[in-house]
């Protein structure tokens, strides 16, 4: 169970950024994906500068500007309503703690702000203490800090870039996940702009991965890129190209030979409730042969992405 502090050098990155599109979008998803569990701030937060004015400055001036600038605001600002990381439950004070490497002294909130999450992290089991510092200038610069109060340690891992903390969640999610079908119905779980087709479920059943559980989970949730895409008008190659670049995993349409064989054409016609029979020639490439096979139609006014088959390369040549 995370619990994760958005701190004040996250918000003054963003406010230095112009391409905050995919921080907004990855934000929601990480707050979807992370439950009942919220993010959360230290209650300082509103009067810090951010180098563009004060957080509560920049938030409302954020809220009248650009969808995505805005989209961030309102979620930061929802935020300052707690509850705040020094809600978090401790049993004891946490001024005692060594850390390795050491806490950066200023500013004192921030300090005793990640003192108190790594005591919350050694009160209650099983909690995985949380950083976002995504300000390329802050001092909180390691990976991971060692907070220990005599033999009891608390690791609070410290993630600088927006990948970092996504490919976490990733690990996180597929944690004792074994096999094809297993991370497939995960992902659906976690990503609310996909429906798995009982098709894809039964490509799955029978496959055996030729690529790591977290790589095919990576696949699947990243597929919410390529939706946001066609959203934004880009036609399906450039979404493609979109969600190349935003997972690192190739996706690709069907050949026009593909398409004019009436044989190979019919492995990938999936049937879709509600919409009949679609040709899937979409595809995610996450594996040597591991092949996700995908359709998109609008549904209250958002793309969103069918899966029909997550298995075997499917043929190319007449058998």
């Amino acid at each position: 169970m995370p619990a994760v502090f958005l701190n004040h050098d996250f918000v003054q990155g963003m406010a230095h950024r112009a391409d905050l599109a995919p921080v907004a979008v990855a934000l929601q998803d990480a707050q979807q994906r992370l439950g009942a569990e919220p993010f959360r701030v230290h209650p300082e937060l509103s009067s810090q500068d951010t180098g563009a004015g004060t957080f509560i400055q920049w938030a409302h001036r954020s809220g009248s500007d650009k969808d995505a600038r805005r989209t961030l605001a309102e979620l930061l600002l929802r935020l300052l309503s707690g509850p705040f990381v020094t809600d978090l439950p401790v049993s004891s004070s946490f001024e005692a703690l060594e850390a390795s490497p050491p806490l950066p002294e200023e500013p004192s909130w921030r300090r005793e702000a990640v003192q108190h999450l790594a005591q919350h992290a050694l009160t209650v089991e099983g909690v995985l203490p949380w950083v976002l510092s995504f300000d390329p200038r802050s001092d909180l610069r390691e990976p991971l800090y060692r907070l220990a109060s005599g033999d009891a340690v608390a690791e609070v891992e410290n993630f600088r870039q927006l990948a970092d903390l996504t490919a976490r969640l990733d690990a996180l999610a597929t944690t004792g996940l074994a096999g094809a079908l297993a991370v497939l119905e995960a992902a659906g779980r976690h990503a609310s702009r996909l429906v798995i087709l009982d098709r894809a479920r039964d490509s799955a059943r029978k496959w055996t991965l030729d690529c790591s559980e977290a790589m095919l989970f990576k696949a699947l949730v990243q597929l919410e890129a390529y939706a946001t895409a066609l959203d934004d008008g880009l036609s399906r190659e450039l979404a493609a190209e979109h969600y190349h670049k935003t997972s690192g995993i190739e996706m690709s349409r069907e050949s026009g030979a593909v398409g004019r064989s009436p044989t190979l054409k019919r492995q990938r016609e999936i049937n879709v409730p509600g919409h009949g029979t679609q040709y899937f020639d979409m595809h995610a490439k996450p594996g040597a042969r591991t092949r996700i096979h995908v359709w998109t139609a609008l549904v209250d006014g958002r793309h969103v992405v069918f899966v029909g088959h997550c298995g075997d390369h499917l043929a190319l040549g007449k058998r």
